[in-house]
């Protein structure tokens, strides 16, 4: 095996739950690990093995950033990547590539070294400017790397179509690192969400973690919950701006807590929502969408928490395959009125079988093959 591994990450890991699981994976297999990455910071350091070793790459990476200062940025942090791996890489050195942002910032001159490829979302071509612009050859920087991961079965099989690969791809899930959260933990990290979390002891909570936005249509929840009994609330909890859920009095919005500690929050769910539908941007594949792989799958069966999400493969295939939740072919009032009822009908057997499939997924055997020699 490699024993020496460089991951590299262009933006805060704290949001990545899958690469604080990967560091610790690593770490397990006793590799020396050093992360290369934008964002450092105290807190990053505090929930990462103490053997890792942590530098800074350029500036914080801000995605919206105006576009001159996105590209000076991108030089800067190009440099510091690579000045630190020609320092430091020998024979027995892996570089582990995290994103296609971080491809982007890295460049053709990785052909040059051993590493994986690590692709959290499906992408066909990485652009700097826009949809068809001048970019990268990810096709020709897939087929040379020592492995390509991806985080699912159907996208390891789509990436290997898209590039023409000799090997499928290996599928690393997105279950989170371990951890000691128990069901109904005590909320540590902010005040305010403790009292909410208290006052709301004796409620049905249906909770949605994460980013609102078009892929992830959650109002029709929102309407559906305000049909129900008291007994049932809704609680979002995110760093997006939707003030059109204010519009629904039994919806509570909370300000997002950083990974790991928002699993407090997860334990006191009743419900977990998961919905994706396709969008058609510049940066993702449409098929990213309808071939999800949510950590939340596997934060939310941590604790036994039934799910709800649509009909789409990547959530049929999980939570309706396992049988730990119910997915809806409409999504509008009726039909996740309907599923919230069958689940509180059918709780104990839901709630078994999400601890059942989150206990049966190891993915250390995975990570070990992507370090072999």
């Amino acid at each position: 095996m490699y024993k020496k591994i460089i991951l590299i990450q262009v933006d805060s890991i704290l949001l990545y739950p899958p690469t604080m699981a990967l560091i610790y994976e690593l770490d397990n297999a006793c590799c020396d690990i050093v992360v290369l990455t934008t964002v450092v910071n105290d807190q990053l350091k505090g929930v990462l093995p103490k053997s890792v070793n942590v530098h800074k790459i350029g500036k914080d990476y801000i995605y919206n950033r105006p576009l001159l200062a996105k590209l000076e940025n991108l030089f800067l942090v190009r440099k510091n990547i690579w000045d630190y791996i020609d320092e430091c890489y020998d024979e027995d050195t892996l570089l582990w590539v995290m994103s296609n942002i971080t491809v982007k910032h890295m460049g053709m001159k990785l052909l040059n070294y051993r590493y994986n490829l690590h692709l959290f979302e499906l992408v066909e071509r990485v652009s700097y400017i826009g949809k068809h612009t001048f970019g990268l050859d990810l096709a020709k920087l897939a087929y040379a790397a020592h492995k390509v991961i991806v985080c699912e079965y159907n996208r390891a099989q789509i990436t290997q179509a898209w590039f023409k690969l000799k090997e499928l791809p290996l599928v690393i899930s997105n279950k989170p690192m371990p951890n000691d959260f128990k069901r109904n933990s005590e909320i540590t990290q902010s005040e305010l969400t403790k009292k909410i979390i208290e006052k709301l002891k004796d409620k049905k909570i249906i909770l949605y973690q994460g980013v609102v936005d078009a892929e992830r249509p959650i109002e029709p929840i929102a309407k559906a919950v305000e049909s129900l009994d008291d007994s049932f609330v809704f609680m979002v909890m995110t760093g997006s701006k939707c003030d059109q859920l204010k519009l629904y009095k039994k919806t509570i919005v909370l300000p997002y807590i950083t990974a790991p500690y928002h699993l407090e929050v997860t334990s006191h769910a009743f419900v977990g929502i998961l919905i994706y539908t396709p969008v058609y941007n510049i940066f993702t594949s449409p098929l990213n969408s309808i071939y999800c792989a949510p950590n939340k799958i596997y934060e939310f069966s941590q604790f036994g928490i039934p799910m709800i999400g649509n009909n789409i493969p990547g959530l049929k295939y999980t939570i309706d395959y396992h049988k730990m939740g119910i997915c809806v072919d409409k999504l509008d009032i009726e039909s996740f009125g309907y599923a919230i009822k069958d689940i509180v009908d059918n709780f104990n057997t839901y709630s078994k079988n999400a601890l059942d499939f989150n206990e049966s997924d190891d993915k250390s055997k995975i990570i070990r093959q992507a370090i072999k020699k």
